[in-house]
């Protein structure tokens, strides 16, 4: 579960690294120098593909004169995430948005490393500050996380409430559906995970995760047919997905 923790982490931190200008970056606008720039943009490569050792090798060599750029923070905060030093990561993370206090990405991680380390005190504060940021393109993630955070707590009124926060920053946002089907589900409202899930395959139509959460209320709710019509479509257009070989289970023991 550890590593699957860090691997989303880097997938959505990644994702988002792309978007960056080879010169300036559009959140915190620094300029960095070629030398370092080179080195940074490498190491980066080495987190998305998960080695972060030499991540963090690239990102020591330039240590003494990078040290004023919040991006260079932030990747060397992926590092140390990845390698499970979680106190380093906190102060590289730490030092990124105290150079840049726009840079939602990095409150973001810094409020998950906090989070899966048990302070949710100050998770919370993090998050609840990358989703103030109105410069920050995902703030789908930390309304996300701050619905977990609020159902770690057993308060499932706030983790609805910023679950529904986090689909209208991003109503394509797949996790946050889910996650308040899940919840809805737990509060034995079928229905209300049945609309919700709706939404999402509306939103998403060709994703295979969401249709086959959607067949699944279905079957819960007795409505067989309709189940057995998403299933098949899920089987038929994603067939070498984990849930099409999922979906003929269930198909297998529909009447």
């Amino acid at each position: 579960m550890k590593r699957l923790f860090f691997i989303g982490i880097l997938f959505f931190t990644l994702t988002s690294c792309a978007t960056k200008q080879a010169r300036i970056d559009d959140i915190y606008e620094q300029k960095i120098p070629e030398p370092i720039l080179v080195r940074i943009e490498l190491a980066e490569r080495y987190i998305m593909d998960l080695r972060p050792r030499d991540a963090l090798r690239q990102l020591l060599t330039v240590q003494n004169s990078a040290y004023t750029y919040a991006r260079f923070h932030f990747d060397l905060g992926m590092a140390y995430l990845a390698l499970d030093e979680r106190q380093k990561a906190i102060d590289s993370f730490s030092k990124a948005v105290k150079l840049s206090p726009a840079y939602g990405e990095a409150w973001n991680n810094l409020g998950l490393v906090y989070f899966t380390s048990g302070n949710n005190q100050k998770a919370e504060k993090c998050f609840k500050k990358a989703l103030s940021i109105l410069t920050y393109k995902t703030p789908e993630l930390p309304a996300l996380n701050l619905a977990r955070l609020y159902l770690k707590k057993g308060d499932l009124v706030q983790a609805k409430r910023y679950a529904k926060i986090s689909v209208q920053k991003n109503w394509r946002y797949t996790s946050a559906y889910i996650f308040l089907a899940k919840l809805l589900e737990e509060k034995n409202d079928l229905e209300g995970a049945k609309k919700i899930l709706k939404e999402g395959v509306e939103a998403n139509p060709d994703n295979p995760k969401l249709i086959l959460e959607y067949a699944k209320t279905l079957l819960k709710l007795g409505q067989n047919q309709d189940a057995r019509k998403w299933l098949e479509e899920l089987i038929t257009h994603h067939a070498k997905s984990d849930e099409a070989k999922m979906a003929q289970d269930y198909l297998e023991f529909l009447p």
